[in-house]
């Protein structure tokens, strides 16, 4: 669906109306970041930027640096970078986050809350670790967050531990 910007432009002295369709600035340059990437929640190791140049530039950006396999070194943890983009606005103070191993069936691993910045946002920046005592290597795990424990699904994403 395109968004226009319905301009009228009323002369005091004629009774003639003009009416003039012109696209949005988001328009010219492409579609909203929390549109694109609507449903989804990028992990990274690496923090993301603090700001963008434009949308197109956040899009690009973020489909980089989205990590869909990650590894244990020596470390006992690896603390992931987590953005979730929502198709609505969330006006709740506290999400859950679920972790599920999908690899044979789907088990519930760990469940976690996260608290957004300010009610009414469409995008989520957050941090978590994933345990290596927690997590098998060699397995595929699945990230939800929902509205509340069991609520609707309103990002997820999927991603492996390997060796």
């Amino acid at each position: 669906m395109r968004r226009t910007v319905l301009t009228l432009a009323l002369a005091a002295a004629a009774p003639n109306v003009a009416v003039t369709l012109s696209p949005t600035a988001a328009e010219a340059k492409g579609r909203k970041p929390e549109d694109a990437l609507r449903g989804r929640i990028i992990l990274s190791t690496t923090p993301f930027p603090a700001s963008f140049k434009d949308d197109a530039t956040f899009i690009s950006t973020m489909k980089r640096l989205d990590t869909k396999a990650f590894r244990f070194s020596e470390a006992e943890k690896i603390s992931v970078e987590i953005m979730a983009f929502f198709a609505k606005p969330v006006d709740r103070t506290e999400l859950t986050a679920t972790l599920y191993d999908t690899t044979e069936r789907v088990e519930m691993k760990n469940t976690f809350p996260i608290n957004p910045g300010q009610r009414g946002t469409r995008i989520l920046a957050s941090d978590f670790d994933l345990r290596k005592a927690a997590l098998e290597s060699e397995r595929r795990y699945k990230l939800v967050i929902t509205d509340g424990f069991r609520g609707p699904v309103l990002a997820e994403t999927d991603f492996a531990i390997k060796n």
